[in-house]
């Protein structure tokens, strides 16, 4: 299946795929070229390495599934009647389920993913800025954007956007702490501010409105708490940026057909500030 340029419904398979007519940019290719290598980026995209096989984990079921039935209200969920995953017969169920498409749950699992699910929706009706107290009737889910800038194509899959397009969601679950203050630190750690760049980006250029993003950040562990983070303009602005040089990067890259690991030499990075920051408190602590 080749698409063009336009939105598409088309499953999660089908997108990172990448069926475009040439091998597209996406935000997590982005990110690989900038923080890890182009060498990286090459090995992880299934167009430039048709080897590649894609590992899911426990952590990816309950995350897919909890998203499948908040967003889209699908259940596509397969409970598995075990204690844990320890048994063959049981590690065979999970993986049939996954080949069948679906998300295989431990029953205590399958509770939770209810249970978060219920809690985030009443807290998204809580929230009085967003103004949402059904998703499914105010928005859509899983579109799949493809653009094209001069001979690069792009793509990006936003978790739920408003009908009216003035508005992007992005629903991420996290097993430690969905404080706003702790989630500041992943925001450039796992490149989110490329994600809300990009995504706005590509709403913009196929819709011509240019929409707001927000994170709902949930916990998993109850009582199952959410934060609702937008990003400040300095932020915007620094993802902005990192988009640029990520195209930048990768037309270099896909016209040398050259993908560059880390430099064949002897590197000395500089200790970070808070290193020497931790270092002069103990020093002071001690009296040296």
């Amino acid at each position: 299946m080749v698409l063009d340029v336009g939105i598409h419904k088309i499953s999660n398979e089908e997108y990172h795929r990448d069926p475009c007519s040439k091998p597209s940019l996406s935000r997590s290719t982005i990110y690989e070229l900038l923080f890890h290598s182009p060498a990286h980026a090459k090995f992880n995209h299934p167009r430039l390495n048709p080897d590649l096989v894609q590992e899911e984990s426990e952590k990816f079921d309950l995350g897919s599934a909890a998203h499948s039935l908040l967003l889209e209200g699908i259940d596509n969920m397969v409970v598995i009647d075990a204690e844990d995953w320890r048994k063959k017969e049981t590690k065979e169920q999970r993986e049939t389920a996954r080949k069948e498409g679906k998300n295989p749950l431990l029953k205590k699992q399958y509770n939770e993913v209810l249970a978060m699910v219920e809690a985030v929706k009443e807290q998204i009706k809580g929230c009085k800025e967003l103004r949402i107290t059904d998703l499914l009737k105010a928005g859509d889910s899983e579109l799949s954007y493809i653009w094209k800038e001069k001979e690069t194509y792009l793509k990006v899959r936003p978790d739920w956007i408003s009908k009216d397009r003035k508005l992007i969601m992005d629903y991420k679950t996290t097993g430690n702490s969905a404080n706003p203050s702790e989630f500041a630190r992943q925001i450039i750690g796992c490149g989110y501010d490329i994600q809300a760049a990009l995504y706005t980006r590509g709403v913009k250029t196929i819709e011509g409105i240019e929409p707001s993003f927000i994170f709902i950040v949930q916990e998993t562990s109850k009582p199952y708490l959410c934060s609702f983070i937008g990003l400040t303009p300095e932020f915007l602005d620094m993802g902005k940026q990192k988009v640029e040089y990520g195209i930048f990067l990768w037309n270099q890259c896909m016209e040398s057909g050259i993908w560059p690991g880390y430099p064949q030499r002897v590197c000395y990075p500089e200790p970070p500030s808070w290193g020497l920051s931790q270092f002069e408190q103990i020093a002071e602590r001690i009296g040296v």
